[in-house]
């Protein structure tokens, strides 16, 4: 005999056994309660920028938001989550050598394939073109998952920019997120795809919290009108309760502004979008409690809800 405790003998059968990735996820976290009390650690809140269409807007809002953010006194990270067809780079001038697929691949650390943008946050970029990326192995997004909590350890705000649409790596971010911000237009085809958003979380987790934002705006007042058109279906038909956070203006300094340029909030501060989302931010901490980074125990930080959440797909 080796002096190995039979129970533990026992648990390393079980995970080489035939559970498959479930059944041995599912024995590890009743293994991880009966170790005892999880230990609780600082992490940063994480905010999900989310769509139900492309073309809304979003990664444009999650750029801007990490800056405006930054310029606060907040120390933000940005993680392009748009595992194949990354694009933030672009939004905030920067041309990274790394990306998130050779950190999830091993090849590269997470230190070094973080990058600084000139106008403050700090960015992990995604991948762009790359096939594989767009359909994430469950082992990539574990290690995706690890990456995120170790993220999340260092900052005080960490804002997750996902592809637009409903794919299962997509929902599982909104899952592990404290936050989700769904940008919608004030048009049908938009409101409706924001719905089917909001429909497949609530499925999976009743209790997500759920900001929106209505992008390009023509007529003030009518981003609050399309909310409200939002909120009603999606209290009569899901139970779940939306949050106003403002509504952004459409205007031409934006669709003239270049890729590879730095972003309009780092630009031009009295532009009228960036006025907006000035206004955005505030009413953000306000909703979200000042964004500040708190204590959490082990088993319900972002890196442990995206392990449990991703069983269930």
């Amino acid at each position: 005999m080796d002096g190995t405790a039979p129970g533990r003998i026992q648990a390393q059968k079980v995970e080489r056994g035939a559970l498959g990735p479930r059944g041995r996820g599912l024995f590890g976290r009743l293994l991880d309660n009966l170790r005892g009390s999880p230990t609780t650690g600082r992490e940063a809140v994480s905010i999900a920028i989310a769509s139900g269409k492309g073309g809304t807007g979003k990664s444009f809002l999650a750029t801007s938001l990490a800056v405006l953010l930054h310029k606060a006194g907040k120390r933000t990270v940005l993680v392009d989550c748009d595992f194949g067809l990354a694009c933030d780079h672009l939004l905030l001038g920067i041309k990274p050598t790394l990306t998130l697929q050779q950190l999830l691949s091993g090849q590269a650390t997470l230190d070094q394939v973080l990058v600084t943008a000139p106008c403050g946050p700090r960015l992990l970029p995604g991948a762009s073109g790359v096939r594989r990326m767009a359909t994430p192995s469950d082992r990539d997004l574990l290690a995706f998952a690890r990456e995120l909590g170790v993220l999340a350890s260092r900052e005080d705000v960490m804002v997750l920019d996902l592809g637009a649409g409903i794919a299962p790596a997509t929902v599982l971010t909104m899952l592990g997120a404290d936050w989700i911000v769904l940008v919608t237009q004030p048009e049908i085809a938009a409101l409706v795809d924001a719905y089917a958003v909001v429909k497949c979380v609530a499925q999976l987790n009743e209790h997500a919290r759920f900001l929106v934002v209505v992008n390009r705006v023509g007529t003030p007042g009518r981003g609050e009108m399309a909310f409200q058109r939002l909120t009603e279906v999606a209290r009569q038909h899901v139970g779940v309760e939306l949050h106003y956070l403002g509504e952004i203006a459409d205007d031409e300094a934006v669709t003239q502004h270049r890729l590879g340029q730095l972003p309009l909030v780092a630009t031009d501060a009295e532009a009228r979008t960036t006025r907006c989302l000035r206004t955005l931010v505030d009413r953000l901490q306000i909703l979200c409690g000042g964004l500040q980074p708190r204590e959490v125990p082990s088993d319900q930080g972002i890196e442990a809800r995206f392990r449990q959440h991703r069983l269930f797909l």
